[in-house]
């Protein structure tokens, strides 16, 4: 019933230049509370929301990732960004999901599962025959979520130092 209620609570769109900001503000937070226990607290307090604007202002104005709004009541609850896959060794019809974030106010309501279903369904309509997507291998919430909504392992990692810390992220993918 709660998921029946959020799909006809929730509106979905495309992002417009006048949304950077607020998409900045929810990557910020988002990254600050999901990843406080993975990346120092200086480095997630240093973490700059003007920055992050003019980036997602750039990546609008190009159109490419697709960046897709949830809101309820004109209220922003997360976005998610996806287009064609960027790693070498996937194809013309792998998708990939590069980010995806919901206001921590927000967190555990529906919303990013509803996300990922509307950006799966529009790669589908696209011809793209499988989603992937990259986590952190520490951020185990997201694992789990992920795992939840059907994306297995795919056996591939890579290893990039942000933050001050070496992580590890391990690729997910689905079959749509």
């Amino acid at each position: 019933m709660k998921a029946d209620y959020l799909r006809t609570a929730l509106s979905f769109r495309l992002a417009a230049p006048s949304d950077a900001a607020e998409i900045a503000r929810i990557h910020v937070k988002a990254w600050q509370a999901a990843y406080r226990s993975i990346f120092p607290a200086e480095y997630l307090n240093s973490l700059s929301i003007p920055k992050r604007r003019a980036l997602w202002s750039e990546l609008i104005a190009r159109g490419m990732p697709r960046i897709m709004l949830a809101e309820r009541d004109d209220i922003m609850l997360g976005w998610i960004a996806w287009g064609p896959s960027r790693d070498n060794d996937k194809g013309r019809t792998d998708a990939e999901i590069e980010a995806i974030y919901i206001d921590p106010a927000h967190w555990r309501q529906g919303a990013g599962r509803m996300l990922i279903d509307e950006a799966i369904n529009a790669a589908a309509s696209e011809g793209y025959r499988e989603m992937t997507l990259w986590a952190l291998e520490e951020n185990v919430h997201g694992l789990r979520f992920y795992k939840a909504l059907g994306f297995a392992l795919d056996g591939v990692f890579r290893t990039e130092r942000l933050g001050g810390c070496e992580v590890c992220e391990t690729r997910l993918h689905m079959a749509i």
